[in-house]
């Protein structure tokens, strides 16, 4: 029975706004920065996860109590790591690899089409005129 009270507080916790609309607002956001770990693609604010339950219990409790953005994102961080947050920082290499990856394999694409297309330009045989 204490448990099924337990569990039904903290289900009341999870949607129960906070009174200070713009603490309410900051907690919303810091919801949509960070990702579900059940889910892993949906933000907390938008998972019906157990878990993601908590997550925004937690949120909402640690903005309530004062707690800067970054102090929250950083409890989240040490006990999930750089994937929970959608915006993963840049620290050390395999962040700067994360971030760069993607516009390094777009060059090299548009470096292989640009030599591949130089290529059959000059492979293409001339057309000489024909005598009359």
């Amino acid at each position: 029975m204490k448990t099924f009270f337990a569990a039904a507080v903290i289900a009341l916790l999870a949607e129960t706004p906070l009174p200070d609309p713009d603490a309410e607002a900051r907690a919303q956001n810091l919801m949509r920065e960070i990702r579900c770990v059940a889910c892993e693609n949906e933000p907390v604010s938008q998972s019906s996860a157990a878990i993601a339950e908590d997550m925004r219990v937690q949120i909402r409790e640690m903005v309530n109590e004062g707690a800067t953005d970054t102090e929250v994102r950083d409890w989240f961080v040490s006990r999930y790591g750089d994937f929970v947050l959608f915006r993963p920082p840049a620290r050390d290499a395999s962040g700067w690899l994360l971030w760069g990856l993607p516009f390094a394999l777009l060059a090299a694409g548009v470096a292989t089409g640009l030599l591949m297309a130089r290529k059959a330009r000059t492979r293409a045989p001339s057309i000489e005129a024909e005598d009359v």
